[in-house]
């Protein structure tokens, strides 16, 4: 699994994802415990060696400290039962999209692509908080229907059961088309591409 977490680390910086040492990366091992990228980490030169590995608590078990942000990896865990994979990016156009005004729970922006309705859905909107504040975990725990975030003025959160990363290239695509004529979906059509 750790060798998972640095491939697509790898992946995510390597497409212009993340910069430095924004963002972080978790993961729920098969014993109850998780593996993330460390604090301060690039995800351009991270090692298998340097995989944080803690307990449900965030007692270290292993490898460097976790990221300052595995509290609220922890609350997507606690919320989502189901899941495998907390994904945290500060990536372009999805900071971009959730910097801007209005923004609410459900369909953040109008679907224009069967992709964002089958592959990213429902999107759930948190309260602006800077970076490291633990009420951000109060505010996944209150936004517990949705399994995609955007944190407003801040970035994204995805939690999911494999690493995946789909909700950037829509918001691309909605930063690109927003001066476009755009041909949305009406109802009837995304009604036909929900599960």
């Amino acid at each position: 699994m750790r060798k998972a977490i640095v491939t697509y680390a790898r992946s995510l910086f390597d497409r212009g994802f993340v910069v430095g040492s924004a963002g972080n990366i978790s993961v729920k091992v098969e014993d109850g415990t998780f593996l993330s990228t460390p604090t301060g980490s690039s995800f351009g030169s991270l090692t298998e060696e340097e995989i944080s590995h803690f307990d449900q608590s965030g007692t270290l078990l292993g490898g460097k400290p976790p990221t300052k942000e595995i509290f609220f990896h922890l609350a997507c865990y606690e919320v989502h039962p189901g899941i495998r994979a907390v994904v945290h990016l500060h990536s372009t156009y999805s900071t971009l999209l959730a910097s801007v005004q209005g923004l609410g729970d459900g369909m953040p922006i109008r679907p224009f692509t069967p992709y964002f309705v089958m592959k990213v859905g429902a999107v759930g909107v948190l309260p602006y908080r800077k970076p490291g504040d633990h009420r951000i975990a109060d505010d996944v725990r209150e936004k517990r229907d949705y399994d995609t975030l955007l944190m407003a003025n801040h970035g994204l959160i995805v939690c999911r059961s494999s690493l995946k990363d789909a909700v950037e290239e829509t918001a691309k695509l909605w930063y690109l088309g927003e001066k476009l004529a755009i041909r949305y979906l009406d109802e009837s059509e995304i009604e036909e591409l929900r599960p």
